[in-house]
């Protein structure tokens, strides 16, 4: 035997004497060893590694004892590796090992012969280890093959010893002891009793198997698995676990989220099922999913409201500039919730514009009370079940919207803020908005049933908010069970404010600008609102803030600036750009016949040119602009109305039999259409029949009958805002909307002048200018 051998690194098997294993050579280590032990015909030793998913094994990595090896026989493949037939030979102890170039690892190699302190104790044990052997085929014809074979061989007690552990299932350490046992004495009396073992496991395993065949009928015999392992854990003695009775801690999850009294009574009747139901079948996973959803629910949870009116007053203000009245009703309902916690209050909507922050009105109240906060957006919902849930008979049900909140918040008393109700679809799938009823309406709501549930939970507990940008497609049964707050929009003062206060700091955080030495001046700011946005809110406002903050932030990594002043227009226009927005009042108003107008829209209010024009040869009224319907039969009773009065106003009747009229609205690719444009139309008419402009300065609003009254509108914080945006100085109103003067801010109601009129003959001489004018 040459005192150096090439070494075979063995990772998870344990090569003993006399074991024929068959083994897929991949490492290009162990392939030079094989080659070497091939081409030298010198014995390999298989020598096992201390960790046996080592890729790349160390000599340190190696144990001291295994076994020389030969190869039986040797497939090579394509991809360089060998497919071998390997035999154990003898023990042997390998020390020094070192890696080589040529065999990969080389190892001086000293057998070791198996010793025997006592012949006789030697003999007489391996008679009863081969008696026990055929004792145990005997009983059990389910042992390996292999061991059948040994008994009608003829091999010496050191090889019977290590063929009996060769082909019993047992763990890598108790197979590497045995490997380092050289002492034949000591190695029979382990092999004696890993053998008895195995006759006891063999043993207990039929018995248990009897036990649970004995148990199941026809219909169990799906579940033999899983009876077979409980049989084994209660031989164990050990109690069920989560890891292995799902319905246990199911029905633990159930008790300790404090399902009500009937809901739990239906959980247990399905708890009950699933115990019978094999973890494979389709209805377990439904079964499963339905109780787990019913355990997550907060059913009992409550958070602590926060009571003082100071602290939600801070937290409101702190957020969100302006809005006094609206700051004022939250603040009383949540007086009102304090005193009468379990009072039935109005469901809260917030009506505006885009951008004047409704919704995070929302979360203001949900901090301000110290409750959890969720969000759901309705925009586009068209199905039911989005509400309510699906049945359980559909494949892949699920709870609505409104539980999936529920469970988010974790507690059965947040703020649901439920966005944009005004933008509800309704189709085949049934309506939302009839779904939304009962988890609105304070009488149905302590009940609400989700259909993928199927038990009743208490909403009332859940303080909704309502979110829109018009009222009119809101459906008229939720409408009802509303408490309509309307967000108008913000003066240029409050812009400015809330730019400084909020956008501008959260802005420069947002674009990692907290060091650098940005300023700004008012006049910047206003000018950016002026020139650059025309809106209700401050979301646009926002975007071009946020492109001057990229800007910076690029002037300053490049190194061009270490700050930036933004300090007045010329500033900003270098910046942003030419602006987008102008005053054009006095120009486009320069001529008889262009009155202006003002107009409610989704985002807020705007300014209407209406100019009317006449051409020879004709006596009918051509209207264009896209008008809608009541906009066109505003018209029309704008001119018979000036018929009627063409006298009065110095008009020759005449005119009207020869004459043809155009009454346009230009930007006509916007839709236009409502109820307020009645006066604007008959002055602007009068104005070209008369050859009397219209004063630059001055903005109407409000619809005319055919005997010249002067009726209310609606939407005039909204126009009022838009008038002062555009430049307006004089407003004409209707007599009945001087009371909604008391929305406006003190500081607009000083800056426009404002004339409120009951007729058209009051509107007229305010109007227009002096008939010497042209003059």
């Amino acid at each position: 035997m040459p005192t150096l051998l090439p070494t075979l690194p063995v990772h998870e098997i344990v090569l003993l004497p006399g074991m024929i294993v068959r083994h897929h050579i991949v490492r290009p280590a162990e392939v030079a060893a094989v080659e070497m032990h091939l081409s030298t015909k010198r014995p390999l030793l298989g020598l096992p590694l201390r960790v046996p998913e080592l890729e790349q094994p160390l000599p340190q990595d190696f144990v001291d004892v295994g076994v020389t090896a030969r190869v039986l026989k040797a497939v090579r493949l394509g991809d360089g590796t060998i497919r071998v037939l390997l035999e154990g030979l003898q023990r042997a102890r390998g020390g020094a090992v070192r890696a080589d170039p040529d065999a990969g690892f080389l190892a001086a190699v000293r057998l070791l012969p198996s010793t025997t302190r006592d012949p006789e104790v030697v003999d007489r044990r391996g008679k009863q280890l081969r008696e026990h052997l055929v004792q145990l085929i005997e009983k059990d014809a389910s042992l390996p093959q292999a061991l059948k074979r040994i008994t009608q061989l003829d091999l010496s007690t050191d090889r019977l010893c290590d063929q009996i552990a060769a082909n019993l299932t047992l763990p890598r350490e108790e197979r590497l002891a045995l490997l380092a046992e050289n002492i034949l004495d000591d190695r029979l009396e382990v092999v004696l009793l890993l053998l008895a073992r195995e006759e006891e496991f063999r043993t207990l395993e039929t018995e248990l198997n009897k036990r649970v065949q004995a148990t199941m009928d026809k219909q169990q015999r799906e579940y033999y698995i899983r009876e077979k392992i409980r049989a084994l854990r209660q031989e164990l003695g050990e109690a069920p676990s989560e890891d292995y009775d799902e319905s246990a801690a199911l029905e633990t999850k159930l008790r300790e989220a404090g399902v009500p009294e009937e809901p739990m009574k239906e959980a247990l009747r399905e708890l009950e099922r699933l115990r019978r139901m094999h973890p494979d079948a389709a209805e377990y996973n439904v079964a499963r999913s339905w109780l787990e959803w019913l355990a997550s629910m907060p059913w009992q949870a409550i958070s602590e409201d926060n009571d003082s009116l100071k602290e939600a007053a801070v937290v409101l203000n702190k957020e969100h500039f302006g809005l006094e009245k609206v700051k004022d009703r939250i603040l009383e309902y949540l007086a009102v919730r304090q005193l009468k916690p379990d009072g039935q209050g109005p469901v809260l909507c917030f009506l505006g514009p885009p951008g004047v922050g409704k919704t995070s009105l929302g979360r203001s109240i949900a901090d301000a009370l110290g409750r959890s906060y969720q969000r759901v957006s309705l925009g586009g919902v068209k199905d039911e079940a989005e509400i309510r849930g699906h049945r359980r008979t559909y494949v892949g049900a699920l709870p609505g919207r409104i539980a999936h909140a529920l469970k988010r918040a974790g507690t059965r008393n947040p703020v649901i803020v439920l966005d944009e109700i005004d933008k509800l679809g309704k189709d085949f799938r049934g309506d939302p908005a009839a779904a939304l009823l009962e988890v609105l309406d304070p009488e149905q709501n302590n009940a609400f049933v989700d259909h993928y549930l199927d038990v009743p939970f208490d909403l009332s507990q859940v303080l909704f908010v309502c979110t829109a940008n018009v009222g009119d497609t809101i459906p008229h049964a939720l409408h009802d069970r509303l408490e309509i707050i309307e967000i108008a929009g913000y003066t240029l003062e409050e812009k400015i404010q809330i730019v400084k206060r909020h956008l501008i700091p959260r802005l420069k955080s947002s674009h990692g600008l907290e060091a650098a030495k940005l300023s700004w001046n008012t006049q910047a700011i206003q000018h950016i609102i002026e020139a650059y946005t025309r809106e209700a809110g401050v979301r646009s406002l926002e975007r071009q803030l946020a492109n001057i903050h990229r800007k910076i932030a690029r002037q300053i990594v490049e190194g061009r600036k270490r700050g930036v002043r933004v300090d007045g227009p010329d500033k900003v226009r270098q910046l942003l750009g030419p602006p987008r927005h102008f005053i054009e009042l006095v120009e486009r108003m320069d001529i008889p016949g262009v009155a202006v107008g003002l107009a409610w829209t989704p985002s807020g209010g705007d300014i209407l040119f209406i100019e009317a024009t006449s051409f020879p040869d004709g006596n009918d009224l051509k209207l264009t602009g896209h008008l809608g319907d009541v906009m066109k039969e505003s018209a029309q009773a704008a001119l018979s109305l000036i018929r009627s009065r063409a006298k009065r106003l110095g008009i020759d009747p005449a005119v009207f039999k020869n004459t043809g009229l155009h009454l346009h609205v230009p930007a006509g690719a916007i839709p236009k259409d409502g109820p307020s444009a009645g006066i604007t139309m008959a002055t602007a008419l009068t104005s070209l029949l008369t050859g009397r402009r219209v004063r630059a300065d001055v903005a109407l609003t409000g619809e005319l009958t055919l005997r010249g009254k002067v009726l209310p509108v609606g939407g005039i914080k909204e126009k009022i805002l838009a008038a002062r945006r555009a430049g307006v100085k004089t407003v004409i109103l209707p007599h009945h909307n001087e009371n909604d003067l008391v929305d406006i801010p003190k500081t607009l109601r000083n800056e426009l002048d404002y004339h409120f009129v009951e007729t058209i003959d009051e509107v007229l001489p305010l109007a227009l200018e002096p008939a010497d004018s042209l003059e």
